[in-house]
């Protein structure tokens, strides 16, 4: 029997949880905020967020690289670093803290991560702090309740964010970021800067530098992995209004498409997926999609 079918077992995932439950022992509880707490904070405060996952907790350990984001020692560092962010106008995101509204294979999935990395990433994440939830941009897939009544809920609220504001977004060749969908439509203006699809760490400087050249008094919304979650950061000590969106983009294309899983969306490439649709923009976006965009930097 799969995990999957043995998961849709309430029975099966409790006696797993107990047999397992040495393995998270001394993990600490953090504080961290619910998901209509985080947006209305962003909303009320203008605060910045860098958000950490499963993969950029795995890059603050030394010989673990993410299929499109390679570590080393810098990366680990300035991971490090955010996570110990006392910035008043930033806010660090961690994925822990309401597990309880996940579906029974998203919940085995991050107990699961708590088994094996718990104990080996908590002494890099201050205790008494309060942080936002991760699950700001992944609102939907993992979720038990998939109806469209908490969707449009938290679309709705998610928007407010960046309603009449100018947007600038940054983020892979192959994101795109509102492209076939409403999610931005009630922006002022968006535009976006292209940045490559694999190690955009590599090009840090560059893009940080033309991020505060472009993003001067607007919305800055970042989808580049590991290299947003940084950034965010960096450009909160500057006094810009960053947000590390990730799969934000993703999770509405899949809530529009009534998925039940992760699965491939044409024109964008969908990491999570196991199969992948055509990349080619679909021609009555292109033009739109094509003309917001102010720069595109090449890998190094």
């Amino acid at each position: 029997m799969s995990i999957r079918k043995k998961l849709s077992s309430q029975f099966y995932f409790l006696q797993w949880m107990w047999n397992t439950r040495t393995l998270r022992k001394g993990f600490p509880k953090y504080r961290v905020l619910s998901l209509d707490e985080t947006i209305i904070k962003i909303i009320t405060e203008k605060t910045s967020i860098s958000r950490f996952g499963d993969g950029e907790f795995r890059l603050t350990l030394p010989d673990y690289a993410l299929v499109f984001q390679d570590g080393g020692e810098e990366v680990r560092k300035r991971l490090k670093e955010v996570l110990k962010s006392e910035e008043k106008s930033h806010l660090v995101c961690l994925p822990f803290g309401h597990f309880n509204d996940f579906d029974l294979p998203t919940k085995y999935w991050w107990y699961k991560f708590l088994n094996v990395y718990g104990n080996k990433i908590s002494p890099f994440i201050p205790v008494q702090k309060t942080y936002g939830t991760t699950f700001i941009s992944r609102f939907y897939i993992g979720f038990s309740d998939k109806s469209e009544k908490r969707i449009k809920k938290i679309v709705s609220l998610l928007k407010k964010i960046w309603e009449n504001q100018d947007v600038l977004i940054i983020e892979g060749q192959f994101s795109r970021l509102g492209v076939g969908n409403n999610l931005f439509d009630n922006a002022k203006s968006l535009q976006r800067i292209i940045c490559p699809p694999k190690n955009a760490f590599s090009n840090y400087n560059e893009i940080f530098e033309a991020t505060k050249k472009y993003g001067k008094d607007k919305l800055i919304l970042l989808a580049l992995g590991p290299t947003a979650t940084i950034m965010s950061y960096d450009l909160a000590k500057e006094g810009l209004w960053a947000l590390d969106v990730g799969h934000i983009d993703i999770e509405y294309m899949w809530f529009l498409m009534k998925a039940n899983d992760k699965m491939p969306v044409i024109g964008r490439h969908v990491n999570e997926a196991n199969e992948q649709e055509s990349l080619e923009i679909p021609k009555e976006f292109k033009e739109k999609y094509l003309k917001s965009i102010v720069l595109e930097i090449k890998e190094q």
